[in-house]
C-alpha cells in the first residue's frame, strides 16, 4: 500500500513539477517557484520510499535503491543551486540537466515500484 500511495505522490507531484517547471522555462508562472520545489521534493521523498522498499525487499534490487538516492540527490541539489550556476548563455545546460533528472526521478521510481510490485505478487 505504501509503494501505491508513494507511486501515486511520484506521478502527480513529478507531472505538476515538469509542468511547472516547462512555465519557467517560458518565462510565464515565475512566482509559483516555491510550490515547484514543494513538488519537487515531494517527487524525490516518493523516490526515495521507492528506492528504501527496492533495497529491503526480498528480490530486490539495491542497484535501482542506488540510483534512487543518487538522482533524488543530484535532482535536489541541482534544483536548489540552478539559479546561480553558468549564468548567462550557457544556463540552459543547467535547465537542461535539471529537466533530465527531473524525468529520472519519475521514470526510476515508476521502474522500481513496478519492480517491488512484481516480487510481491511472485
Amino acid at each position: 500500500m505504501v509503494i501505491r500511495i508513494a507511486s501515486a505522490v511520484l506521478t502527480l507531484a513529478g507531472l505538476l513539477a515538469l509542468i511547472s517547471g516547462s512555465l519557467f522555462w517560458m518565462g510565464l508562472a515565475l512566482n509559483l517557484m516555491t510550490l515547484h520545489m514543494l513538488l519537487g521534493f515531494l517527487a524525490v521523498a516518493a523516490l526515495w520510499t521507492i528506492g528504501l522498499a527496492q533495497a529491503i525487499v526480498n528480490g530486490g534490487s539495491w542497484v535501482i535503491a542506488g540510483c534512487a538516492v543518487l538522482v533524488g540527490t543530484l535532482t535536489i541539489i541541482l534544483g536548489f543551486y540552478q539559479s546561480s550556476l553558468m549564468i548567462g548563455a550557457l544556463h540552459w545546460i543547467i535547465e537542461l540537466t535539471h529537466l533530465i533528472l527531473g524525468i529520472l526521478t519519475i521514470g526510476l521510481g515508476h521502474m522500481g515500484a513496478a519492480r517491488y510490485r512484481r516480487s510481491r505478487s511472485a
